[in-house]
């Protein structure tokens, strides 16, 4: 997509270095949620007609790759953690991404 922030920019806001996850993982997951986003929201576009990225758009981003690599490390998931309640199970569902979003969100009838 265009307007995608470079890796560097990515990997400085969520604070992996590459050690933890090199680069060509770090890009398929980019492209990966980018795709996802643009399948969900209606990016503008410029005078040419490319669509571009908000600094709205760009922290949803952000927060999208966030949530994925951090869920790396829970393939089912299933938290291990037990409480009185069970085990915790991620969402799928981040209120944080929705309010970046929410301005953009494409509404599918039928």
């Amino acid at each position: 997509m265009a307007g995608t922030p470079p890796l560097d920019a990515i990997r400085a806001w969520l604070g992996v270095p590459a050690t933890i996850v090199d680069d060509a993982a770090l890009q398929q997951v980019v492209d990966a949620e980018a795709l996802i986003q643009e399948r969900q929201v209606t990016l503008p576009t410029d005078a040419v007609g490319d669509t571009y990225l908000t600094a709205d758009l760009v922290q949803a981003l952000y927060r999208r790759v966030g949530r994925e690599i951090a869920a790396k490390g829970v393939p089912l998931g299933v938290l291990g953690v037990e409480s009185e309640y069970g085990p915790a199970r991620l969402t799928s569902w981040d209120a944080e991404i929705d309010r970046l979003e929410a301005s953009r969100r494409r509404f599918v009838f039928g």
